[in-house]
């Protein structure tokens, strides 16, 4: 195991660093757009870079590594994000407006993401244990406030930026802490195997 997790707490830390790295830049984004001007030039960039760090952490090989979603929690959370891309592409519908709020969604979908990986490792502990209690919680968290923010059609461009960039750089933190997590495992599980 020592191996593999330290390929996996390399991995959590780069993907903790980008996405602190992406939420301050979508943060930014969202200050630009102030001026009317520059509204819709930062949607679609805010859309974009959030879109490819979803990409890029559905394609990692590192978080892959770590541990395999298991089929119930991947059925869940596909359920989970399916329903809230219904739900959100029916709201537009209803209300006339066929604008979609992609960056809400996406970060919704990160916030999932996130949510099934947390929930995924929590079941590599005891079940009491303080590690599975936390991994849980934070796992609920993400996963309510991904639906919230991916459901929510009605907020404004500018205010669908800036929350996006506060939650990736919530969900950033946590998972530079969670690599703290585990590399503080990892250093006592080698100190047991040494006596």
């Amino acid at each position: 195991m020592p191996r593999s997790g330290q390929i996996g707490n390399e991995s959590l830390l780069k993907h903790g660093i980008l996405m602190i790295t992406l939420g301050t830049a979508v943060c930014a984004l969202g200050s630009a757009m102030a001026k009317p001007i520059h509204q819709e030039l930062g949607y679609v960039v805010a859309a974009t870079a959030i879109g490819g760090y979803l990409l890029i952490a559905l394609l990692s090989a590192g978080l892959r590594e770590k541990q395999a979603f298991s089929r119930r929690i991947t059925t869940g959370y596909i359920a989970a994000g399916s329903m809230m891309v219904c739900y959100t592409i029916f709201m537009a519908i209803q209300s006339n407006s066929f604008e979609m709020p992609v960056v809400s969604l996406l970060a919704g979908l990160l916030g999932l993401f996130w949510g099934s990986w947390y929930l995924t490792i929590a079941f590599t502990f005891p079940p009491a244990s303080p590690q599975a209690v936390g991994l849980c919680a934070l796992a609920a968290a993400n996963s309510s406030f991904g639906v919230i923010l991916g459901t929510r059609a009605e907020l404004s461009k500018l205010t669908t930026v800036t929350v996006s960039g506060c939650f990736a750089i919530l969900l950033g933190i946590q998972i530079y802490l969670t690599a703290v997590m585990f590399h503080h495992e990892l250093m006592r599980e080698k100190v047991f195997d040494r006596r």
